[in-house]
């Protein structure tokens, strides 16, 4: 056991104040002999005493915060280790493709892939997941973890507003490097989730291209269609010179060595369905070490100062008659 703020300890002495002061009563007698023995009374003195000092004690150890050791605890399960790169550029806060032309309120891709990636993180208690935002730059959000609380604040974060730029370079070489400081163990992904493409510039690539050399990565683009974007899955055929920037980025990742599919999504019912799809994918075996924080006395301590506060609120109401 170890103490969180030990320095309270000094507070201690404390616990002899109800001794050391004298009680006074309600009446004066000029002369005691008249005043009959009355033994009960004294014990009940005593015992007054006795619980206001036990009480003192259970708060000044409570304030020092008393805590067990913690401990190591090895998990087995079945998910993945994966990365979330959502885009946050200003066109997130527009709505789907498949709704643009409306006649309600819709809701729009950020608000729905928060919804749905937090319902998906809810599903696999196993996972170690991470997160990374772009827009002009990468945003760290959280590293890979099992803490579900920082993914979920991440997550908050992530599908929150920024700039009007989409530098999905930047995102992917941040989530990349999130691996190279955890073994591995089970599967092993990044999930891009993005309203656009943006193009990446020879080096970009090149790094990229190191970058996951060795790491076993699979990749998922998800692309939340714009009104009149021009789909991935096109057929039509275009001249290298005028590719479009999303066909050209899916034909980048399709040239890379790592499993990878693309989705696109133009309402919640379509990007739902891809992340049930990479749900289903991504479930293997896997194993880590997870700690265990130790028992948290000071709620113990808490818990019996307030019984004693009752019981001395109860001795301090007792008559005799």
């Amino acid at each position: 056991m170890h103490w969180l703020q030990p320095w309270f300890l000094l507070l201690l002495p404390l616990v002899l104040i109800p001794f050391w002061l004298q009680s006074r009563h309600a009446q004066a007698y000029s002369w005691l002999e008249m005043v009959p023995s009355d033994a009960f009374s004294d014990r009940m003195h005593t015992a007054v005493k006795g619980v206001t000092s036990l009480l003192l004690l259970l708060l000044v150890l409570a304030l020092a915060g008393p805590q067990g050791d913690s401990h190591q605890e090895q998990k087995i399960g079945k998910g993945a280790q994966s990365v979330f790169v959502i885009d946050r550029s200003v066109s997130m806060d527009h709505p789907f493709a498949g709704q643009a032309t409306g006649g309600h309120a819709a809701e729009i891709k950020s608000a729905a892939a928060r919804r749905l990636i937090t319902a998906f993180i809810d599903s696999r208690p196993d996972d170690m997941m991470g997160v990374v935002g772009f827009t002009n730059s990468a945003l760290y959000g959280m590293k890979i973890t099992t803490n579900r609380e920082g993914i979920h604040a991440a997550i908050q974060a992530a599908t929150g507003p920024a700039l009007n730029q989409t530098n999905i370079g930047a995102g992917i070489t941040n989530a990349v490097t999130l691996f190279e400081n955890i073994a591995s163990t089970g599967s092993r992904a990044i999930v891009l989730l993005s309203d656009g493409a943006g193009k990446l510039s020879p080096r970009v690539k090149y790094q990229i291209r190191k970058q996951l050399v060795g790491k076993k990565l699979n990749l998922y683009w998800i692309v939340l269609r714009e009104p009149d974007d021009i789909s991935i899955f096109s057929q039509q055929t275009y001249d290298d010179d005028h590719l479009p920037e999303a066909i050209a980025l899916d034909r980048f990742f399709q040239s890379l060595q790592v499993k990878y599919k693309a989705f696109e999504a133009d309402n919640a019912t379509a990007l739902e369905s891809a992340l049930r799809e990479i749900d289903a994918k991504e479930k293997n075996v896997i194993q880590y070490d997870i700690m265990i924080p130790g028992h948290d006395y000071a709620k113990d301590l808490m818990v019996g100062a307030l019984l004693l506060g009752l019981a001395l609120l109860l001795i301090k109401h007792m008559k005799v008659y």
